[in-house]
């Protein structure tokens, strides 16, 4: 079906007054522009006559004017973000001593805090040692394992051209020139499919002096972001590009190369962790005869840099390894407190839904209040926020369960409707329905509630009203049904209770 054209005269017409308003607003403009224009001409003769003195003071007023005007339209039109909402990272602590006083503290609070405490055991433990802690640090396979074993000529490390040949951390000891007392550590693969076996490897290279980096070539995107994120956490770092009799002399160097441009601040060293290699023999038949032999390994370079950096850099390293093993363990003190925090929560709201849901039976209408006068709610964001340890003002808290209340107006008589729609499902409920209805309303809104307010208090660390709203119009939505049969058993094995 064709779409039905103007008639040629109406297209003339609008051509026409589109001609006409265009030539008035150019005779606008122009007329604007003239008038600037004697106005500016005005001005500067009347300036042209003043004294230097004037004309100076002029100018200044006329710089203050623009001044203020520019100031008071960036602090009209600057974007206005909200300090609570700009997280920079948990409030880790800055050395041993302060590390030390938070575990304590943790402790009093019932936090698990092995993890951390084991790092600040680790922490004073190597600081006791003399040894120097070096991790060769890579993905699967790149050669970690075959380069420790030829620095150490220790046999019984286990090396495959299979990926994932080492499966934990181990250490070996390594006496070179005097002074240079080496303990050499070799963590699994980084791209290991195991996750956990990843998180072992990094943690390792975050308590050892010096990392040497081990790679076969070129880096892919994955590495290039492991080593970002090692120089981010400031560990010193030696590039040690392995197998280098797989490359010519010039490829080598083009290699090493672009390695050095792609990461300026780190040292780049080719070496050869030896290992073998497969050779083909002719005998004295011209058979030929297939063979394995040792290749020649080639590490002096990374021996002479490792070296170089112990002896003018140890102070400097040995300091960085600490501050590098506190940070780990103040990073699991923060974890360990999250969880304990999300665990102690969780059962807070569960213990006020269960009051909520018990009190429901006094309610007149479920959702003009989202609990009876509104009390259950303030002390139950309450509790949430000093478990956080988050000030909350009374008044806030208040607010914020009127904000929800009227929130949940419009989706009560959804709430309603659900709970009394599953509730038919149990036989015998009989005349009871009408409370029980308002019960399970109580533990779909609140245990909602509170979830929202945990997840906000998670994430933002302070009690950000707007998205606790919004996790909480989420919650009352997600899986009502499902949510509403489990607050009915709850509801009728409560009610049974009673009679």
């Amino acid at each position: 079906m064709t779409e039905q054209q103007p008639p040629p005269s109406r297209k003339r017409l609008l051509r026409l007054l589109l001609v006409v308003a265009l030539l008035f607003l150019s005779l606008l403009a122009l007329l604007l522009v003239l008038q600037l224009t004697e106005s500016a001409l005005s001005v500067w003769q009347i300036l042209d006559q003043l004294s230097p003195l004037l004309l100076a003071v002029y100018a200044i007023g006329l710089f203050g004017f623009a001044l203020l005007v520019t100031l008071l339209s960036w602090l009209l039109l600057r974007p206005k973000g909200r300090r609570a909402e700009r997280r920079t990272g948990p409030s880790l602590p800055g050395d041993r001593e302060a590390l030390a006083e938070a575990l304590a503290q943790a402790d009093g609070k019932g936090v698990d805090t092995a993890g951390a405490r084991q790092e600040l055991q680790e922490l004073d433990r190597r600081r006791d040692q003399l040894t120097f802690y070096v991790a060769f640090f890579g993905t699967v396979s790149a050669g970690k394992s075959a380069l420790i074993r030829a620095i150490t000529g220790a046999e019984g490390i286990a090396v495959d051209v299979r990926a994932g040949t080492t499966r934990q951390i181990a250490h070996y000891r390594y006496h070179g020139d005097p002074g240079v007392d080496l303990q050499l550590t070799d963590a699994p693969g980084i791209l290991d499919i195991d996750p956990e076996l990843v998180r072992i490897a990094r943690e390792e290279a975050r308590r050892a002096q010096l990392v040497i980096y081990v790679c076969d070539g070129e880096l892919t995107r994955d590495q290039h972001r492991e080593l970002v994120e090692l120089q981010t956490l400031e560990r010193p770092l030696i590039l040690a590009l392995n197998k280098q009799d797989c490359y010519s002399d010039r490829d080598l160097e083009a290699v090493v190369g672009r390695l050095r441009e792609r990461l300026p601040e780190i040292e780049v060293i080719p070496v050869q962790a030896g290992g073998k290699e497969e050779v083909i023999r002719l005998d004295a038949s011209g058979s030929e005869r297939r063979e394995l032999r040792d290749r020649e390994a080639r590490i002096e370079g990374l021996m002479a840099a490792i070296e170089k950096r112990i002896a003018t850099e140890r102070e400097g390293l040995d300091a960085r390894r600490d501050e590098s093993l506190v940070r780990l363990g103040g990073e699991k003190l923060h974890q360990a407190t999250q969880a304990h925090r999300r665990q102690q929560g969780e059962k807070l709201v569960r213990d006020y839904t269960a009051k909520a849901m018990l009190g429901a039976v006094a309610a007149v209408s479920p959702g003009t209040d989202i609990l009876i006068q509104g009390y259950l709610g303030v002390q139950m964001v309450k509790a949430l926020t000093a478990l956080y340890e988050v000030k909350a003002k009374e008044v806030d808290v208040e607010h914020f369960i009127d904000l929800a209340s009227q929130n949940l107006g419009k989706r009560m008589t959804l709430v309603l409707a659900m709970a009394g729609n599953v509730l038919k499902a149990f036989p015998g409920v009989g005349t009871v329905t009408g409370g029980l209805m308002h019960a399970v309303a109580y533990g779909l809104i609140f245990e909602g509630l509170g979830k929202a307010v945990l997840k906000t208090l998670e994430e933002s660390g302070s009690l950000q009203t707007l998205q606790a709203l919004d996790y909480f119009e989420e919650a009352i939505s997600g899986d009502l049904e499902g949510r509403a049969k489990y607050f009915a058993r709850l509801a009728l094995e409560e009610f049974g209770k009673r009679q």
